[in-house]
């Protein structure tokens, strides 16, 4: 669920778990993400920052791979804009 975005400054958006018919899961938690886009020596840094409820929240979220499945989808978006770089 989007809350706000500022074109070429942030988008913030709430991200939940699913089933294939778009029903968010009770049992999992939800991630809080602000993506930050800054200026950084001529080209565009991107700030990714998730925030949990509870510590208790994030560690259910790293037993599930949450560090693999966000890097797997860092590297398919760097994959993506070499792609389609001018």
């Amino acid at each position: 669920m989007y809350k706000d975005i500022v074109t070429s400054e942030k988008i913030e958006y709430t991200d939940y778990f699913s089933d294939s018919e778009g029903n968010v899961s009770a049992d999992m938690p939800a991630t809080d993400v602000i993506l930050q886009f800054v200026e950084f020596a001529g080209k565009t840094k991107l700030i990714n920052t998730a925030a949990y409820t509870s510590t208790e929240t994030l560690q259910t979220v790293l037993d599930m791979g949450m560090e693999q499945g966000i890097s797997e989808t860092w590297d398919r978006l760097e994959d993506h804009l070499q792609n389609v770089k001018l």
